[in-house]
């Protein structure tokens, strides 16, 4: 790889399959640990062999005759008095030695702790949220129906801004689960505090109300509960209702009571399902509903995303960092991480626009989304393709401005899966590598709208009202509803 190496960070990604919820894909990163210069408390190790141990001794007797054995020795890092303890460096042949010694306790290799800042997740640039000003967002309201919100946790919104219910659920302002918490933060995380992450919407200042509708488990809710929580967000005077939740049945009487919401100027949004198959999963396949799948920080469709022609747009969902449940931050995969980023989007742009109403800001979402799989619209699993907050922005002011699509969908180079569109677009990686490391035959210049390849292709005319949005598909009646997401 040569001197290209020296710029790249390669960060190991796990995914382990969740829960139905649309229940998340955990996601687990590893770091490996490979300094040998470490400073911690004013103390600086620099051998090659030796690692930082703490030595527990079984007494007090026996910490203070060590102690007094290792006032003078040069591998002495500190001591921990109230602990019975010596902080000293070993090399890794002398641990062994320590640890059958009669009068230890037990020895730990001491672990490093790192300052915690705010981060900004892949997905939120991606949709391009920090495009668009929040600062109007108080005049609108989302509505999540889900598993709870942590009203306590320090990056979310409190205060005035939020309300809620509950439907045969535990109080709205508690969650065990961390779903529903997951959600709010790639809604409306705070931004500028220095901690944890940002959401689509980062000034504290939109409005959220929670309907609870599940349980600690998460484990499933019933189809008449989720009609009581649609219609409690319209009560609350919700402008946006994100469902990151689903079930296989379709219910007439739930589709009406979605049509009737969404004819009232209300914007639905739902998961499109994680089974990775053409089913249709409910609600996100009404044809009131915006249905969201998933792709990953290349724009690649996940593969348990849904396949199928009711799903309009896609989202990032692989590995997205949000906040979560013990004033915590988790990592999760899944449609139910990708709908949130549209509900976002939505927020942001209705905001600007309060006079549209819920039709000509589902239109402007699915007519300046970026176009993903075949040209045009597909029942592949992209549906219109990525939600695009700048371009969607744009539309609703009158602009038609042409947009780049990169020529070759999935595309990374020589390297692997990591260096991607994605990761030429950050920082100077065009410039110093984009000529370089070709795969089938094409550079990232070629290939990556952010390196100046790729095709321009022209935005679509300004969305009006009179575009209507109809089912492709004949439905199955069932009676029941199992959520699924």
């Amino acid at each position: 790889l040569g001197q290209k190496m020296t710029f790249r960070n390669k960060t190991l990604m796990l995914t382990s399959i969740g829960l139905f919820f649309f229940l998340p894909f955990n996601c687990l990163a590893s770091e490996n640990e490979s300094s040998n210069n470490v400073t911690s408390f004013g103390i600086e190790v620099n051998r090659r062999k030796e690692q930082r141990y703490i030595v527990t001794f079984k007494n007090q007797r026996s910490f203070h005759s060590a102690n007094k054995l290792l006032r003078h020795d040069r591998k002495r890092v500190m001591t921990l008095p109230r602990e019975n303890a010596e902080v000293i460096t070993l090399e890794r042949e002398d641990v062994q030695e320590w640890e059958e010694r009669e009068d230890v306790e037990s020895v730990e290799r001491d672990r490093k702790l790192y300052l915690q800042s705010e981060s900004i997740p892949y997905g939120i640039e991606m949709i391009k949220a920090l495009n668009i000003s929040d600062e109007f967002v108080s005049n609108t309201m989302i509505c999540i129906i889900d598993s709870g919100y942590e009203k306590g946790h320090p990056d979310l919104p409190i205060g005035d801004t939020i309300s809620g219910t509950s439907e045969e659920a535990g109080p709205w302002y508690e969650d065990k689960n961390g779903h529903g918490t997951h959600v709010a933060g790639t809604i409306a995380a705070i931004g500028g505090n220095n901690i944890g992450v940002v959401g689509a919407s980062r000034n504290g200042e939109l409005k959220l109300h929670i309907v609870r509708i599940f349980d600690d488990d998460g484990e499933w809710a019933w189809g008449s509960t989720l009609i009581a929580a649609a219609e409690a967000c319209v009560d609350a005077g919700a402008k946006i209702i994100t469902m990151s939740l689903g079930g296989s049945d379709f219910l007439s009487s739930e589709e009406r009571t979605f049509q009737k919401i969404f004819d009232s100027g209300v914007l639905l949004v739902a998961a499109a399902g994680n089974a990775g198959t053409t089913d249709y999963y409910y609600p996100a396949s009404y044809s009131s509903v915006v249905s969201v799948g998933s792709v990953d920080s290349s724009g690649s469709l996940a593969s348990f995303s849904q396949r199928n022609a009711q799903i309009d747009l896609v989202a990032p969902g692989i590995g997205v960092k949000s906040t979560f449940i013990g004033g915590s931050y988790k990592t999760l995969s899944g449609t139910s991480m990708s709908a949130p980023h549209v509900s976002g989007i939505a927020a942001l742009i209705w905001s600007h626009f309060p006079d549209k109403s819920s039709q000509e800001i589902r239109e402007a979402l699915i007519h300046s989304a970026d176009d993903l799989g075949t040209p045009g619209a597909d029942d592949l699993g992209y549906g219109f393709g990525l939600v695009n907050g700048k371009r969607a922005f744009q539309l609703l002011q009158g602009v038609c401005i042409p947009y780049c699509k990169n020529s070759q969908v999935g595309w990374f180079d020589s390297d692997g899966q990591d260096y991607n569109c994605a990761w030429y677009s950050q920082g100077e990686n065009c410039q110093k590598h984009g000529d370089q490391y070709e795969n089938d035959g094409k550079t990232a210049n070629q290939v990556c709208c952010a390196c100046g390849g790729g095709n321009s292709i022209a935005c679509d005319s300004e969305p009006s009202n009179s575009s209507s949005f109809s089912p492709s598909f004949s439905p199955s009646f069932s009676p029941s509803f199992s959520p699924s997401f």
